[in-house]
């Protein structure tokens, strides 16, 4: 591992068994990444872009090229932009295995993921995926698909914003399995909010600077706002359900107004938010639908 790369610094946070290792890396694009809710679209995307090839820079005395392929985590995986990164950071290919899973029920705890899709036609025994960490049932359950066709000896977690918790599970799923696994978290190792959702710097688990913790304090009125939002990703792939989700957040926090979240518009429509109810529901309390009736912040 390269702790100093190009401006980025990686911190070793906790090393575990089979030789798993989580480290949180700091840089500029991070940060506006994980400082900026009201960034969307193209922006979005080249801060993502250089989020990832950062965390390659990383990376490049350990993986090999010819021994390495891409999991990506059907859709919001794509948002990581791993096979251009490594172009423009090392030159060489990345090869691209797809799968897709959906979430079937969320908890405080954990997450039920099924696989709906699979397509691994470039084999590796060692992988790098990119994608937002929570509980872990994700890359869990993406793993599990691919271990039913593959041999896999290391995984690279690649998450510009991951809980600690998630990271354990997933280590304990890959040391059960003999593989390495090495998680490489923007800016902290969040603390999960009890929604299953929220990764917070304000979270009392999340380990983080002292500078970032007070940044998001002052962000976000001293309110535990998800640094990412509830379906990282929309912010590119489908900005007008993010703007709505974070109508939703704004009315889950009393931030309706506040900067933090310029972009929020009421949703019209809340079938399409149906995937992140748990989000929200608990929060707003019993009568939550009041708010399709025109009740609540503008």
């Amino acid at each position: 591992m390269i702790l100093d790369a190009d401006g980025s610094t990686a911190e070793l946070i906790e090393a575990g068994t089979r030789g798993s290792r989580l480290y949180v890396v700091h840089n500029g694009a991070l940060e506006r990444l994980l400082f900026d809710r009201n960034l969307i679209g193209a922006d979005f995307r080249r801060a993502c872009l250089e989020s990832s090839r950062l965390f390659i820079g990383h990376l490049g005395d350990e993986y090999q090229p010819g021994r390495t392929a891409e999991l990506a985590i059907l859709s919001k995986g794509l948002v990581y932009q791993l096979g251009e990164a490594v172009v423009r950071q090392s030159g060489e290919n990345l090869p691209l295995n797809l799968v897709a899973t959906s979430r079937v029920a969320v908890s405080p705890d954990t997450a039920r993921v099924e696989v709906s899709y699979a397509q691994f036609e470039a084999p590796a025994d060692t992988l790098l995926v990119g994608d937002t960490v929570a509980s872990g049932a994700t890359i869990i359950a993406a793993l599990g698909r691919y271990l039913e066709s593959h041999r896999l000896k290391r995984v690279y977690v690649l998450s510009y914003a991951g809980a600690l918790r998630g990271a354990r599970r997933i280590t304990a799923f890959c040391a059960g399995r003999g593989i390495r696994a090495t998680f490489l978290y923007g800016l902290a190792a969040f603390g999960l909010g009890l929604n299953g959702f929220d990764l917070s710097f304000l979270h009392p688990d999340t380990l983080t600077r002292r500078a970032y913790a007070a940044r998001a304090a002052r962000q976000f009125s001293g309110k535990a706002v998800s640094a990412v939002g509830w379906d990282f990703g929309a912010q590119a792939t489908a900005p007008r359900k993010y703007r709505h989700l974070c109508w939703v957040e704004a009315e889950v926090w009393g931030l309706h107004g506040n900067d933090c979240l310029a972009v929020a518009e009421k949703p019209e429509d809340w079938a399409e938010l149906a995937r992140e109810r748990a989000a929200y529901a608990d929060a707003l309390g019993p009568d939550w639908k009041r708010l399709l009736h025109g009740s609540g912040g503008n």
